[in-house]
Parts: structure tokens; C-alpha cells; sequence
């Protein structure tokens, strides 16, 4: 045998060492994959199961929001009436008040005037 006829056996040798040693290790990789596959979909499972109770919780809450939410729309509502009613009594009790004042004023103020001119005295 050859110096290239050994170097050749001995580079397939190795060659096929080297390939053993790769299946190998894909093999490993391939079952350490496989058991992170399985980690993950039990806790995906875990996951999907401790979930729907809370989306269900949430769902309740957000129906309880809505509600509350028209409630205090319709309190609005009413509390706008409310102040539109108070607003037209304040302007009608204004104006019931502040013209007698304003004509008795008036009219103090003309007989002011008229005694001060009786008197004989001027301003």
C-alpha cells in the first residue's frame, strides 16, 4: 500500500469518524429539541388552562364597566337637566327680584330729587 492509498483509507476513516461523531450529535440536538417541544407545550397547556377562568373574569368585569359606564351617562344626563332647570329658576328669581328693587329704586331716587327741589336745595 501506497503513502496515498493510507493517507486516502485514513482521511475516510476519518471521514466517517467525523460523520458518526455529526449524527451523533444531530441526534442529541434533535432529541434535546424535541424534549424543549414537550416543555413547551405543557406550559402552553398550563398556560391555556389558568387563562380561561381569567378571560372569563375579564370579560365580566368588562360587561360591569359598560354598565356602570351608561349609569353614569344617564346621571349626567339628568344632572345637565337638573342644572338647565336651576339655571331658568335663577334667571326667573333674578329678574323677580331685580325689577322691584330696581324700580324702587328708582323711585327713591325721584323722590330724592323732587324733595331736594322742594327744599330749595339743588345737588
Amino acid at each position: 500500500m501506497s503513502a496515498i492509498e493510507l493517507v486516502a483509507v485514513v482521511a475516510a476513516v476519518l471521514g466517517a469518524l467525523a460523520l458518526a461523531g455529526a449524527c451523533v450529535a444531530f441526534f442529541a440536538a434533535a432529541s434535546r429539541l424535541r424534549a424543549a417541544a414537550e416543555q413547551l407545550e405543557e406550559a402552553s397547556q398550563a398556560f391555556r388552562e389558568s387563562a380561561g377562568p381569567l378571560v372569563a373574569e375579564l370579560a365580566l368585569a368588562a360587561e360591569r364597566a359598560a354598565g356602570e359606564v351608561d349609569r353614569v351617562e344617564h346621571l349626567l344626563d339628568l344632572s345637565e337637566g337638573i342644572g338647565q332647570r336651576v339655571q331658568g329658576a335663577t334667571g326667573v328669581t333674578y329678574r323677580a327680584i331685580t325689577t322691584p328693587v330696581i324700580k324702587g329704586a328708582a323711585v327713591a331716587e325721584g323722590t330724592r330729587r323732587a324733595a331736594r327741589r322742594l327744599g330749595g336745595r339743588k345737588r
